[in-house]
């Protein structure tokens, strides 16, 4: 059996192709690709290389419409939801695949990878900044934080990390890296469209999923299913209820894993229980849907403040608060 050379077209690795298949198996992303397809694909890179072309000429050619990918975002969480997030995500990666392709090129030809990526997560997060620094109203600027944040997490980073070059995973992880450094009070992570999409199935439930699964509860317990029909239902109908999710999703999988480090976890989860949980349960149950909010934003917040924040900012608003 012959081999040559080929390039996985999905994940941008090089491949040795069996001469006589028409169809292989990735041995990097585990996707099956066509053999004519991937000699094509490497012939298509050394062409790139070839020609020369200078990284940042690449690289400028889509630069605007790179850093302003932020900006046209306006509502983050319109099109997050079970039946519809993943055609509203397919949209939004298709309209954006020549950024990810030419940010690709441009680091394939790139002499310094590292100060290419450095700089284009650079770029964008001056960018977020500078639109940020705009906004005078202390609230409005948290509101908009949120809203930033829950962009990154749900649409542009997976978009990136969905085209699967060889960039794809670093460059959102220099993206995250300098984000958290730049906005304060937060701490994103870098994510998949796959991992979001598949936690639809347990609806982004963290802690109270986390304080179940602690007292032995079922993923589908009665407990859990009424608290996400009411968060689903209730709490997303309304403007304020909309924005208490989006805060929770933004911070609940960083609260949950703190948690989950202590050695006391048990009893930290049986207390969110007895105190939250259960008296959100009974509110809904007697059809007391706006105590239950108050009840539920309480939550948030204090495992916020508790679990969240950091010391450096909690010791920067006590400096302020004297």
């Amino acid at each position: 059996m012959g081999f040559k050379e080929g390039m996985c077209p999905k994940c941008h690795e090089l491949l040795q192709v069996p001469e006589d298949r028409e169809r292989i198996l990735c041995m990097f992303c585990g996707q099956e690709i066509e053999t004519a397809e991937a000699v094509r694909a490497l012939a298509e890179h050394n062409r790139i290389v070839a020609e020369s072309v200078p990284c940042m000429d690449i690289y400028g050619e889509v630069k605007e419409d790179f850093l302003s990918m932020l900006e046209k975002i306006e509502d983050p969480m319109k099109g997050f939801k079970k039946q519809t997030y993943e055609t509203t995500f397919q949209d939004y990666y298709n309209r954006n695949r020549y950024i990810f392709e030419a940010l690709e090129k441009a680091y394939c030809v790139a002499e310094d990878k590292e100060a290419f990526l450095a700089q284009a997560a650079a770029d964008f997060v001056g960018r977020a900044q500078e639109g940020m620094s705009a906004i005078t109203k202390k609230s409005q600027r948290a509101d908009q934080q949120l809203k930033n944040n829950m962009a990154m997490v749900v649409y542009i980073l997976p978009a990136i990390a969905a085209y699967k070059g060889s960039s794809s995973q670093a460059l959102p992880e220099q993206m995250v890296a300098l984000w958290n450094e730049t906005f304060e009070n937060t701490n994103i992570k870098t994510s998949t469209f796959e991992l979001i999409n598949a936690g639809f199935k347990r609806r982004f439930c963290y802690i109270t999923t986390a304080v179940c699964e602690s007292l032995g509860k079922p993923d589908d317990c009665y407990e859990l299913n009424l608290l996400r029909d009411y968060r689903d239902g209730y709490l997303m109908e309304r403007p304020e209820g909309e924005a208490l999710v989006q805060e929770y999703y933004d911070i609940a999988p960083t609260i949950v894993k703190r948690i989950g480090r202590r050695s006391d976890a048990g009893t930290i989860y049986q207390g969110i229980y007895d105190q939250y949980l259960k008296p959100c349960i009974r509110l809904i149950e007697e059809g007391d849907q706006a105590a239950c909010q108050q009840v539920y934003t309480d939550m948030v917040q204090t495992l916020k403040e508790t679990y969240f924040l950091t010391e450096r900012v909690k010791s920067h608003r006590e400096r302020q608060a004297s």
